[in-house]
């Protein structure tokens, strides 16, 4: 997994040690990584900027950098391939900010990015030799990978498994012009994440390992899994309200959203973001569809798409929100996901809404 160099952050932060280890107790560490560089690698994700929890601000700056993309590059944008590369930076604590990433990106060849794009797979010692004979053009093993993804990403794995040198090219090209758009809010990225770390202080010190993830991440209850003895909690503004996670080795990865009191005061008569969001996930058949029939039972992702007739994609789109209002718990134990009610969570909307109208 290791780059051929190792570049040196410009623009690292000061004062405030990137790293915080909490794992004390635990079979596994636990760390909060506090850099911007993991918000740069996962800001082209298609996700960022589909619903209104992003200040006005950032909103804006969002449609105006994407549109000033060169035309040649969208297709770039659309495969997603630069989230992979958060999983680079879990062992170089140095690269801090979106230009010593993008440096990291040039020294990085297309075969080790490779590496971490299927990470997963190659955990499991039966498909390792599956992913080397795939790269190596063994046209079998080539798709059986392709087929062990989602369909959407079938173009662009295809390509990473036939050219990655020229897919790795193609990446580096796109960040490095995304680089100087991100630069623009970068500052106030660095402040706004180091201050969710800081209002984070007294759960860091009071929480179980396995609490202090599933109430940073707003609702992810991961259980262990065999091999991994590190896990990452990387603040970020532009993924609010989801959360990216990524594995490999022996790490796990939440890039997770920054708390609403992370954020820069705002108008003192604008609602709670937290009423706002539970009310909007409320106001939707489709999700209230959802919370019904989670009410009987716990739900695999694929039964509720089935049960509703609706694909994935749009599912995971509803419980993200879901999720983010705190109305449902995603548990990730081993290599299922499964999806709980939170019944308490349902007694908050009406008191929440009286706090903010009721003198």
């Amino acid at each position: 997994m290791a780059a051929t160099s190792r570049p040196t952050s410009t623009n690292a932060p000061t004062g405030r040690a990137m790293l915080r280890d909490v794992g004390s107790g635990a079979t596994w560490a636990i760390a909060f990584d506090v850099r911007t560089a993991f918000d740069f690698a996962v800001s082209l994700a298609r996700e960022i900027g589909e619903f209104d929890e992003l200040p006005a601000e950032d909103r804006r700056w969002l449609q105006r950098s994407r549109e000033a993309l060169p035309e040649s590059l969208r297709p770039m944008v659309e495969d997603e391939l630069s989230i992979f590369g958060a999983g680079l930076l879990i062992d170089r604590p140095e690269v801090a900010d979106a230009a010593a990433f993008v440096e990291l990106l040039r020294n990085t060849s297309g075969t080790e990015f490779a590496g971490i794009v299927f990470a997963d797979q190659l955990r499991d010692p039966e498909r390792r030799d599956e992913v080397a004979a795939a790269l190596d053009g063994d046209a079998g093993a080539r798709a059986s990978i392709i087929a062990g993804w989602p369909e959407h990403k079938h173009r662009w794995v295809d390509r990473l498994l036939g050219d990655p040198a020229g897919v790795m090219g193609e990446l580096v090209e796109l960040m490095a012009a995304w680089l100087p758009l991100y630069q623009e809010i970068e500052a106030r990225v660095r402040t706004v994440i180091g201050r969710d770390v800081d209002l984070r202080a007294d759960d860091r010190a009071a929480l179980r390992p396995v609490e202090l993830i599933e109430k940073t991440t707003a609702g992810i209850r991961w259980l262990s899994e065999p091999g991994v003895r590190r896990v990452v909690l990387a603040p970020s503004l532009l993924v609010r309200p989801y959360n990216f996670t990524f594995t490999g080795g022996d790490w796990r990865i939440f890039v997770y959203p920054v708390a609403d009191g992370a954020l820069e005061p705002h108008d003192p008569l604008a609602p709670p973001a937290g009423v706002l969001r539970l009310h909007r996930a409320l106001g939707d058949d489709t999700r209230l569809r959802i919370l019904r029939l989670l009410r009987d039972k716990d739900y695999y992702l694929t039964e509720i798409a089935e049960r509703l007739e609706l694909s994935k994609p749009t599912i995971k789109h509803h419980l993200a929100q879901l999720r983010a209002a705190g109305l449902v718990t995603l548990t990730e134990e081993g290599g299922l996901s499964y999806y709980s009610l939170r019944r308490d969570r349902l007694d908050d909307a009406s008191s929440e809404l009286k706090r903010y109208l009721v003198p």
